[in-house]
């Protein structure tokens, strides 16, 4: 009789131990195959990015490219490459088989003198188009304008030697450093943007400068709101008719 009882309790643990095991089986199965699809799709998203045609922006400048006093993301080079790639802006529209990439090459202090020693490394990048923002730096230390002109001539001359696009990011002087100097310092931009016929932003803190809630606590460097109104009102008006063709 106990022989019997230990046999009928012992084939029914194997009888449990068999819905169990296969039960834990097949929700297994489930979590791979469910796990397989979700991989695949991924590797859909990833196949369709590197469809996608990349645009390489160089943003060339100074502590004003840089986003001194802000994080990066905060920059303009990053709002920027946000608002192309997420729909803000006509160009970066859902779908579209471009995907930009706004490197930041901005150095805070940065002259005109050192832009030209870095320009190789710019070029280095191989980029579809460069923003070029530098000049204030020389401003703020009252630096002879013809040697800023001269700087940025021979980057605009070095980066048209690789048929590489540029916008100019114009500056403007202080009045402090005189009448005479701004006139001549805020002539250099417009002045080298005709002989080189190239797009030009006039003023690159204009609607910013003197602001107070669209600048750091310096008074100097834009917040991030200051750099959307820079991007919106300064920027994209230039840079659009550039990438329609896109």
């Amino acid at each position: 009789m106990k022989y019997i009882m230990y046999t009928l309790i012992f084939a029914s643990v194997v009888i449990a131990s068999f819905f169990i095991y296969k039960n834990y089986f097949e929700n297994k199965k489930n979590i791979i195959i469910s796990n397989t699809k979700n991989s695949l799709g991924n590797n859909n998203n990833m196949v369709n990015n590197s469809n996608k045609k990349e645009y390489k922006i160089v943003a060339f400048g100074d502590s004003l490219t840089a986003g001194y006093g802000v994080d990066l993301k905060d920059s303009y080079p990053s709002i920027l490459q946000d608002a192309l790639n997420k729909g803000m802006t006509k160009v970066g529209k859902e779908g579209q088989n471009v995907n930009f990439k706004i490197i930041n090459m901005g150095v805070s202090g940065e002259t005109t003198t050192g832009g030209l020693e870095r320009v190789d490394f710019a070029i280095s990048q191989n980029p579809d188009l460069i923003l070029l923002g530098l000049g204030a730096n020389d401003m703020l230390r009252a630096t002879d304008p013809k040697l800023a002109k001269d700087n940025l001539e021979k980057i605009i001359i070095s980066l048209q030697a690789k048929n590489i696009p540029i916008i100019i990011l114009g500056m403007e002087s202080q009045v402090s450093n005189g009448f005479e100097y701004k006139n001549n310092f805020d002539n250099i931009y417009p002045a080298l943007a005709k002989k080189y016929n190239l797009p030009l932003v006039p003023f690159f803190l204009k609607g910013v400068v003197g602001v107070n809630s669209f600048n750091t606590s310096d008074g100097i460097h834009p917040n991030r709101s200051g750099y959307i109104e820079i991007i919106d009102e300064n920027i994209l008006p230039v840079l659009l008719p550039l990438l329609k063709s896109l």
